[in-house]
């Protein structure tokens, strides 16, 4: 290569590293932070890092620590200590709530709340957070079935997200190559859809390259924004091509489904539907087996908990339906029917934000009243669900 040649190509790369360090400082004294916790796991497809940590600042701010065995939560023994209940909660990221500090939690402020239950006695309380974003129903099962009984809970709370679970747990609306499906049978039963193992990305994130992008992605503010982007586009598409097989018009809140408010209107939503009913149904026979009460709360959308009875109003007019409750009346309809205890918190934290006129759902740095639940809406989420959860332990087993 002639020496002027090779000057412009070394003085082309000076330039690239310098811009790349210059936009990597910019970025870190922004503030911009989109850590990794994620990889990939060969049962539910992918789960959180263990002992991965940073800070959370997409939606919410927070600092994010994964504990040893891959929980956003504190450390605790595997073997449940003499005189403790224990609670595991299951869910997405609606439980595994990134967005606000482990202390703020829902699952934290509930630990706190069951103290002073009659059924506990005195006794110390545990409630460990299961939560993974991005989790059907189907992952929530099989997290049960491989993670969840070394750890000898005696309640089984399974904290369901109409938003997008139901559209999840569907492989013909969600189209998510890289995760399992649990796909119900005529005889009731229920296969295992665990292609996502034959992928090129699952099989990728195997390598060794792979394992060093994972320590780039730790340390990079620009690869981590790269992959938002990412993440915010695939959560789109998904959403989109699920919003192609209803003829309602799509909502105010991108990556959520309004189809979940009304009856399913074609095959789809009603084998989605079908699906989430045999999951949970599975999820009850499960922690029967092991002689544990087993339970679904029902989580709110922002819509259905906005302070603003006018914008809800609105929304309702938009989709041509008359309440919001849909997905919780049917939940509740099919508990009763299957002997499955459920919570829906809509109706209560609705009374409340509208009477204290507060958004439960969304933070300064994202649009209000969208997205998770805020710190007022996981303390008000917490002490609601507490009197119900007291219930629960007191008819059910609780280990001494």
């Amino acid at each position: 290569m002639p020496p002027s040649r090779r000057s412009r190509w070394i003085a082309l790369l000076v330039s690239t590293a310098v811009s790349l360090l210059i936009a990597e400082a910019g970025l870190r004294i922004a503030g911009v932070s989109n850590p990794n916790f994620y990889g990939p796991d060969p049962v539910r497809g992918w789960a959180l890092r263990p002992e991965a940590h940073g800070r959370w600042t997409k939606e919410g701010d927070a600092e994010v620590r994964i504990n040893r065995d891959g929980l956003r939560d504190d450390e605790h023994p595997v073997a449940r200590p003499a005189g403790e209940v224990r609670i595991a909660v299951l869910g997405d990221s609606c439980v595994e709530a990134l967005q606000v500090p482990a202390e703020a939690t829902f699952s934290a402020i509930l630990e706190q709340e069951l103290a002073r239950c009659p059924a506990v006695g005195g006794r110390r309380v545990e409630v460990l957070n299961f939560g993974v974003s991005g989790y059907g129903t189907a992952q929530e099962l099989l997290t049960l079935q491989h993670q969840v009984w070394k750890y000898d809970p005696g309640l089984v709370l399974l904290a369901f997200y109409s938003g997008n679970d139901v559209r999840n747990n569907w492989r013909p609306l969600e189209l998510d190559p890289m995760r399992p499906y649990l796909m119900p049978q005529p005889d009731g039963s229920l296969t295992v859809d665990d292609s996502f193992l034959q992928t090129e990305g699952y099989r990728f994130r195997q390598t060794g390259v792979a394992r060093l992008l994972y320590g780039a992605f730790d340390h990079s503010r620009l690869l981590q924004l790269a992959k938002q982007a990412k993440t915010a586009a695939d959560g789109l598409v998904g959403a989109w091509r699920a919003s192609r097989v209803t003829s309602r018009p799509a909502g105010p809140e991108l990556g959520l489904d309004d189809a979940v408010y009304a009856p399913p209107a074609d095959p789809e939503w009603t084998g989605a539907w079908n699906a989430t009913e045999a999951i949970l149904r599975a999820a009850r026979d499960e922690a029967a087996a092991h002689r544990t009460p087993f339970a679904v709360v029902s989580l709110t959308t922002g819509m259905q908990v906005h302070p603003d009875p006018a914008v809800r109003q609105r929304f309702m007019k938009q989709l041509g339906i008359e309440t919001l409750s849909y997905p919780d009346d049917r939940l509740t309809a099919f508990g009763a029917r299957e002997g499955i205890p459920v919570l829906a918190l809509a109706p209560a934290l609705a009374r409340l934000a509208e009477r204290e006129k507060v958004y439960l759902h969304g933070f300064p740095n994202t649009a209000p009243g969208e997205g998770h639940w805020n710190r007022q809406g996981h303390a008000a989420a917490a002490r609601t669900m507490a009197g119900w959860v007291c219930g629960r332990l007191a008819s059910g087993r609780t280990p001494s």
